[in-house]
């Protein structure tokens, strides 16, 4: 549990805070993780000097955590040294050396790739473990965990040096090319050491520690020269950022004790980032954790039930959790919850904590991290929240206690949904309109998990490194900005996951499915669908389909709406309307008056959906698919979390050990609860590719 003490009463008030910690304790946590970032206090403590009111005050939490048997961690290292502006926190941070803005004044945090910033790191980090590090979290295998880096959002620099990195790594990504380049800027440089920053970096003067200036939606639609630039940019920062932590893990690895380097990669929602927090979109922070996985021990980041539409919405933090789980592919995972916030509403009367914390175990999360205690500025008021709230926090604890170490197989994999691995790094919300690329994603994810399919979010270069073999299914949800990678290798795996008996599926301008399978489709007048219940299509585009096998017409004009191209043992079903944004939106489509008093529906609204009918219901859901239910299979371990806010019947589920959440009648799961079952079976998890789709 994330504590901080910047703000009274825990900033100087003894009592308040050993009452903190008992709380902290009596909600079921074994650590306390301090903010604890690199002040001038802290170096003059580990100097020798007396510990400032702020140092002392986390040295008191520390014996208070010990004397309760608990641990503690420490918060060691922020985006930009610090966040805290000087009404709350009067010590300046250590940086070593700054970014430098297009002004020349100092950008207010690290220069990543600089020695000088990286030895203060270090140094920190190092005199963290010398004074505090009896009494840290220890793995199993001796290794401490400490925060190594919350909220990492590298900035270039306008000093020589910097502009000098940034213009060689750009004439070495249009491989000398300068002709290239202008053509996609509009400039006319003669050589790429003569590009000037506003040339070269979109709108350098609004840089600061953590925003950047953005590209319009329009210049995304155009691929006006800002586009590019800003593409250019992120690619770079993206670059920086893997620079920057393979290099810091070395170090990380050669301190006594070894740290186990966990880093915070985004505090506000990884997938789903909330409106109205600009500074905070993924899109813009130059951020893919499958990619910062190759260098860090284990990816970590702050998830909560919030989806693209500002709702609350259990499925958008198994989302989340699913990445976490994927990016980490296979290695044991801490879930990060964002429990304490009050922005964005109060999410959690509609999703209790104790079901967020079920939304983890269910995806195999074998840790939790959250946040926070106290923090005021940015959410962190769970000591503020009700009795209702804690009883709820302490009932997912408690249970999670019980159940992480029961889930020691691995969770069955058998639908793969392809991470847009364009569009998550490079687009935005703010030009997302609506957060509808996002929700396409979203609504393929819960639409497989309704019919009881285990999930996993699975990226590009995952694919292409042969993730494909241990699933049965695949679904390619909207990637905005496909074009902009190098997908020939990507291809060529689904291609070849097809043809040795996949299934394939995906909606309207799906580049992959056009490239890999010849794809042919056009847009067509909006019209509704006959299917064995009429549809009313929604999403942002409607298209029909001149190739493969029509499997269901639009019925006005007969065009394929649905189409089936068969590719040696597999199939691609090809949808002609956003079919995962229709399933999760909020806006609902109704009848077109055309059709007078017709009864026709979208698709969550339809008895049986065209993917239950295409693709059926999992053959190891431990019991018949509910809508809203999600449930995962952990060898003869279940695992069924109901996000519904009604009980619900466990019908058909085979007889063996429960351990409920929330105490229910016998045979029924409680509304927003979870239960763990011991069944007698320890199905295969591997996909069996011998049925082909009926339809």
């Amino acid at each position: 549990m994330w504590f901080g003490n910047f703000f009274e009463p825990f900033y100087s008030d003894f009592d308040a805070t050993r009452r903190g910690i008992d709380d902290v304790a009596s909600l079921g946590f074994n650590n306390i993780n301090l903010d604890s970032k690199p002040w001038e206090d802290f170096f003059a403590r580990y100097r020798g000097e007396e510990a400032s009111q702020y140092v002392a005050m986390q040295e008191f939490m520390i014996s208070q955590a010990g004397s309760r048997g608990m641990t503690h961690t420490c918060l060691a290292l922020y985006l930009c040294g610090d966040n805290l502006y000087p009404s709350i926190r009067d010590v300046p941070p250590v940086w070593g050396e700054q970014a430098v803005r297009v002004d020349g004044d100092l950008m207010g945090t690290y220069k990543y790739w600089s020695p000088r910033a990286q030895a203060t790191m270090v140094e920190h980090v190092q005199g963290l473990l010398r004074l505090y590090g009896d009494g840290m979290y220890r793995r199993d295998d001796g290794s401490v965990v400490v925060q190594t880096m919350f909220d990492p959002i590298p900035k270039p620099s306008f000093d020589p040096e910097g502009r000098a990195k940034y213009l060689t790594w750009l004439e070495s990504h249009y491989e000398g090319d300068i002709s290239s380049l202008n053509e996609r800027y509009g400039t006319s440089a003669g050589a790429f050491g003569d590009l000037a920053p506003d040339e070269y970096w979109l709108r350098p003067q609004e840089l600061d520690w953590v925003g950047c200036a953005l590209p319009s939606r329009d210049d995304f639609e155009r691929r006006s020269g800002d586009f590019h630039r800003w593409v250019d940019n992120q690619r770079h920062l993206a670059h920086v950022l893997d620079e920057h932590l393979a290099t810091m893990v070395k170090q990380w690895h050669g301190l006594e004790p070894d740290v186990y380097v966990e880093p915070v990669l985004h505090q506000w929602g990884y997938f789903f980032n909330p409106p109205g927090q600009l500074d905070w979109q993924t899109g813009q922070r130059a951020l893919d954790v499958y990619r910062c996985a190759d260098y860090v021990d284990g990816v970590l980041f702050m998830a909560a039930p919030l989806n693209s539409e500002n709702r609350a919405d259990a499925m958008a933090l198994s989302v989340d959790s699913t990445i976490a789980r994927c990016a980490n592919g296979g290695r044991p995972f801490t879930g990060g919850l964002y429990l304490g916030r009050h922005v964005n509403t109060d999410i959690y009367r509609v999703v209790p904590p104790a079901e967020a914390i079920a939304t983890h175990v269910v995806n195999g999360a074998t840790a939790l991290h959250v946040y926070g205690y106290s923090g005021l500025d940015d959410g962190g008021v769970m000591f503020r929240m009700d009795s209702t709230f804690k009883d709820s926090l302490r009932a997912g604890t408690e249970w999670a206690k019980a159940v992480m170490p029961q889930l020691d197989a691995p969770r069955t994999k058998e639908v793969a949904l392809l991470f847009p691995e364009q569009m998550s790094l490079l687009e935005p919300l703010s030009v997302d309109e609506g957060g509808r690329h996002r929700m396409d994603l979203l609504g393929w994810y819960q639409q497989f998990v309704d019919l009881g399919w285990h999930v996993d979010i699975v990226h590009p270069r995952q694919v292409v490194a042969g993730a494909l073999r241990d699933y049965q299914h695949l679904v390619v949800p909207t990637d905005s900005l496909y074009d902009l990678g190098d997908n020939d290798a990507l291809e060529a795996a689904v291609r070849e996951f097809v043809s040795d008996g996949g299934t394939l599926f995906h909606g309207p301008g799906c580049r992959l499915a056009q490239a890999a399978f010849g794809v042919l489709e056009r847009p067509v007048p909006y019209d509704c669908i006959r299917w064995t219940e009429d549809v009313i299509p929604h999403g942002w585009s409607t298209v029909a389909y001149d190739s493969g096998e029509p499997i269901a017409p639009y019925i006005q004009s007969g065009d394929a709406a649905f189409a089936r191209i068969d590719v040696g043992d597999g199939q691609v079903f090809s949808f002609g309307f956003e079919y995962g944004y229709a399933y999760s939106t909020n806006v609902m489509p109704i009848v077109p008056t055309q059709y007078g008093k017709a009864e026709m529906h979208p698709v969550v609204l339809l008895e049986h959906t065209p993917v239950e009918v295409l693709a059926g219901t999992s053959p190891r859901s431990p019991l018949h698919p509910v809508k809203g239910v999600e449930s995962a299979r952990f060898g003869d371990k279940v695992v069924i979390v109901n996000h519904r806010s009604s009980p619900v019947a466990l019908t058909g589920m085979p007889a063996g050990e429960q351990v409920h959440m929330v105490p229910a009648p016998h045979g029924w799961l409680a509304a927003h609860s979870a239960v763990l079952v011991q069944t007698a079976t320890h199905p295969d998890a591997r996909p069996h590719r011998d049925r082909r789709a009926s339809n």
